[in-house]
């Protein structure tokens, strides 16, 4: 019995980010629809560290997620998270974004060159991107500029997709540029 009790506990941590993801969504879409109604900042429960700021859409995908502010465990737990020293979009410069890739980043590996991407922020505008590289990151040794002079979307996930511990210094990166005139 205690191992039938053990083996389920392990089986449960396994699956928990993906399920706290997945669970987290009508929640989060809820306080993202009283955000934009209200113009003030909603967080989904009370205990939670941050709050929605996007909401991102990949239609080839089917991907339609909320974006929370910062990259805390908690915030990374439950859905994509903006990096805080990057740029809204329509900020000018780079906004950057990082996903799980085991959960709701998991649709990163699949993307291609070409791909839209839209942000929709609090103000109901949409922002789209379309995807034009993918590149690979050493966070130990290489950085990313967030000044660039054109709006840029970079979408960070942990490298390799198929490793079985997470931890190492690699992160995939997906490289998009805006659409001009294609705010609605």
């Amino acid at each position: 019995m205690t191992l039938l009790l053990g083996g389920g506990y392990f089986g449960f941590k396994v699956f928990e980010i993906e399920l706290k993801a997945r669970v987290a969504q009508p929640l989060l879409q809820y306080a993202w629809h009283k955000t934009i109604k209200t113009g003030e900042d909603q967080r989904p429960w009370r205990s939670f560290d941050g709050v929605p700021v996007l909401r991102l859409m990949i239609p080839r995908h089917e991907v339609d997620q909320i974006v929370l502010s910062g990259t805390s465990g908690q915030a990374l737990a439950f859905g994509p998270a903006f990096h805080e020293e990057s740029k809204l979009p329509g900020k000018g410069g780079a906004t950057v974004l990082s996903s799980h890739r085991d959960s709701h980043g998991v649709y990163i590996r699949q993307l291609k060159k070409g791909d839209t991407i839209k942000l929709q922020d609090r103000f109901q505008q949409w922002h789209s991107y379309t995807i034009e590289d993918f590149y690979i990151l050493n966070v130990k040794t290489d950085t990313i500029s967030t000044t660039n002079t054109k709006e840029v979307l970079l979408i960070i996930t942990c490298y390799p997709f198929n490793a079985l511990t997470s931890g190492t210094p690699l992160r995939y990166v997906v490289s998009a540029s805006q659409n001009l005139g294609n705010r609605s």
